[in-house]
């Protein structure tokens, strides 16, 4: 469904057996609402990348998602995102360039436990958690996100590298770790 552009609804039922999401099979088709089925395990690249009318991708807390590829979601319009809590990595690009991304929810007990290079770039985040398992947030995860003047670390955290330019061209006014 790539460049389908006259295609704007996309209706998954919940009880859904699709486990994942193939890359580009919706990329820069003009859907503004996804929900995704509870047994999706992967969300391939660029699966999402350029729908511009997509504001809304919707999770249930009891996903089985664990993994969100290299530019799944880029160049999008979302708002805010839910990031299930058996997702364990958050690939290169993901979210970049979302502009219109202000939240980005984690659950505490989360098993998110790397964000790849790049991961948030360029979105518009006030704010953001690190759950306590993730003990790799790499180079320019948060870079240019201007917005972002909170981060907030969890204090029985596994941190154990922050790269370079994860932070570069943030405003942010307080950490908390």
């Amino acid at each position: 469904f790539s460049n389908c552009t006259n295609l704007r609804k996309i209706e998954i039922p919940i009880n859904s057996d699709l486990k994942i999401i193939e890359s580009y099979a919706f990329s820069n088709s003009s859907i503004d609402v996804i929900f995704i089925p509870p047994k999706v395990t992967k969300i391939y690249s660029n699966t999402f990348s350029k729908c511009i009318n997509l504001t809304k991708i919707e999770f249930l807390f009891y996903s089985e998602l664990q993994t969100i590829e290299s530019y799944a979601f880029s160049n999008s319009n979302i708002n805010e995102i839910f990031i299930p809590s058996k997702v364990s990595k958050i690939c290169p690009h993901a979210f970049s360039n979302c502009e219109n991304l202000t939240k980005i929810e984690i659950p505490t007990d989360s098993n998110l436990q790397t964000i790849e290079p790049h991961a948030f770039s360029n979105s518009n985040i006030n704010e953001i958690f690190i759950p306590s398992k993730v003990s790799k947030i790499c180079s320019n995860a948060f870079s240019n996100c201007e917005n972002l003047v909170r981060v907030e670390i969890s204090t029985n955290s596994n941190i154990q590298t922050i790269e370079s330019y994860s932070f570069l061209n943030t405003n942010i006014e307080e950490i908390y770790i």
